[in-house]
């Protein structure tokens, strides 16, 4: 399958509930159509677009606002698609002999991978899920199969030890920025060579700059970031593997329909190379932190915290205009260009996994979006985060006391670990506030207003989940003081917030 040429985008018509197909690329680009990526799981369709995006990117490279806003409102023609496809067509074959998209020939393992291991975070040998068996994927698609390996190389964990992870490190979050349909999604996460420049992305030409399939990386001490172009970064591919077809015919095991010639397997193995440094990689937030090492690195989910409690770095700079900051951050180029080029409603595609090593403990995939007006101050984005975040850690501190009491003062604690389920309480009731509220053109516009009965809300729900976890323990007449303390100084804690906003 030559993803240039051949039907293998995986879409549905009118927003996602038409009829399903496969497109190509050139129709994607170059027709109308109301399409949207259509798969089985979140994080495939996330590949899904952040591959387009990254074939779009390399190829169709707008060289200022002017030519991106063309190619936002109109189809690309096919004269233009026929000479941008022109440098890049020898690259995408899944089956070339020589070149294969994102892999290698000639890769020798002791044995063949299922090609189940593909399919991040669904079990294969010791890896066990509770919903999910071994051996559930037998046979994949040339769709499923190039939009895995792009996801493995790019978003991923490694394949375990002695194996390289991506560029953005183990599990980075992917945000890109979701339009009205496929192709302008495509085009509003495609960034111009300026802002390219800018993100200290070399542009160095296809003669030089080729993906690591084409010009593989040879083995050496260190590569250093800079060292690496736009195409060789976008498709980075860190492992060397080799895909094995199946020697049956059976329908795709997560597409369905009609016996094709699929993918059973795939090998592996090992390979030692350094990157000096970290690539800025325009898909993700780049923080900095100098007391650390290395100072700079992606931003990835490392709690159960929900994608909201992130979004002032999502959205927002730090600290880049300050010499003297110790920590920062950037947001992914798609972003920073979206608040540069327009006024209008901010959509976000959040797409992650939480892991553990090599193991991948959840998907974390959701859309968050931005009424129109954010970008007019855009610390009052960052208050309204930290309104919620802070009430969170003061439910949960005052519980955190209240299950350990106080031998000093006497007090004896629940001992049970309410603080915990409070946690997750607390982000599982506010969490529809808290998108209604960032969606509310309402809120930028009568900021004053908004703010204020954004913070009460956030503080019944407090105050809600308080009493409902420590009713149960007030019957006791020794735990009734740390309860009663404790409420107060939660009802202390949030009021103070209220008054701050």
């Amino acid at each position: 399958m030559d993803l240039l040429k051949d039907s293998w985008i995986p879409v549905r018509t009118d927003a996602g509930t038409g009829a399903f197909r496969l497109l190509t690329y050139q129709e994607l680009l170059c027709e109308p159509g109301n399409w949207h990526v259509s798969l089985s799981r979140d994080d495939m369709e996330l590949a899904c677009v952040q591959l387009l995006v990254c074939m779009t990117q390399v190829m169709f490279l707008p060289k200022n606002d002017k030519v991106l806003r063309t190619r936002i409102a109109s189809a690309l023609s096919a004269v233009d698609f026929a000479a941008g496809i022109k440098p890049c067509q020898h690259w995408f074959d899944l089956d070339h002999p020589t070149q294969p998209f994102m892999q290698s020939r000639g890769v020798k393992s002791v044995e063949d991978t299922p090609i189940q291991k593909l399919l991040i975070g669904l079990p294969e040998g010791n890896n066990h899920a509770f919903f999910n068996e071994t051996g559930e994927v037998r046979n994949l698609s040339a769709t499923l199969v190039a939009i895995a390996l792009f996801n493995q190389a790019s978003n991923c964990p490694s394949f375990g030890g002695g194996f390289k992870g991506s560029l953005r490190g183990s599990a980075p979050i992917t945000t890109l920025i979701y339009g009205k349909n496929l192709r302008d999604t495509i085009w509003r996460n495609v960034l111009t060579r300026p802002r390219i420049a800018a993100r200290q992305i070399e542009v160095p030409g296809f003669e030089r700059d080729q993906p690591t399939w084409v010009k593989p990386i040879q083995e050496k001490p260190i590569i250093h970031w800079n060292e690496i172009g736009l195409v060789r970064g976008l498709f980075w591919q860190p492992a060397r593997v080799e895909l094995v077809k199946s020697v049956r015919i059976a329908p795709c095991d997560m597409l369905g329909g009609k016996p094709i010639s699929g993918y059973s397997s795939f090998r592996k193995e090992k390979f030692n190379f350094t990157v000096g440094g970290v690539w800025p990689h325009p898909h993700g937030v780049m923080t900095m932190n100098l007391k650390k090492d290395p100072p700079r690195k992606f931003a990835s989910f490392t709690t159960t915290a929900p994608a909201w409690t992130l979004l002032s770095e999502f959205v927002m700079p730090k600290g880049n205009n300050d010499r003297d900051a110790k920590e920062g951050s950037t947001p992914a180029g798609p972003i920073s260009q979206a608040g540069e080029l327009s006024d209008t409603d901010l959509h976000l595609l959040i797409g992650g996994y939480r892991t553990k090593q090599a193991s991948v403990l959840e998907r974390r995939h959701e859309m968050m979006s931005l009424a129109q007006g954010w970008q007019d101050d855009k610390d009052r984005l960052s208050k309204l985060v930290a309104i919620g975040k802070e009430a969170k850690k003061a439910l949960r501190g005052k519980l955190y006391f209240a299950v350990q009491g106080n031998k000093d003062k006497g007090l004896k604690g629940i001992g049970a670990a309410i603080h915990e389920t409070a946690e997750k309480l607390f982000y599982a009731r506010t969490e529809s506030l808290i998108h209604e509220t960032f969606s509310n053109e309402l809120t930028w516009k009568e900021w004053s207003v908004a703010r204020s009965v954004f913070a009460r809300q956030i503080a019944e729900h407090c105050h809600a989940i308080f009493e409902e976890l420590t009713d149960p323990y007030a019957m006791k007449p020794e735990l009734i003081p740390v309860i009663a303390w404790m409420r107060r100084s939660l009802t202390n804690d949030l009021k103070k917030l209220m008054e701050e906003t």
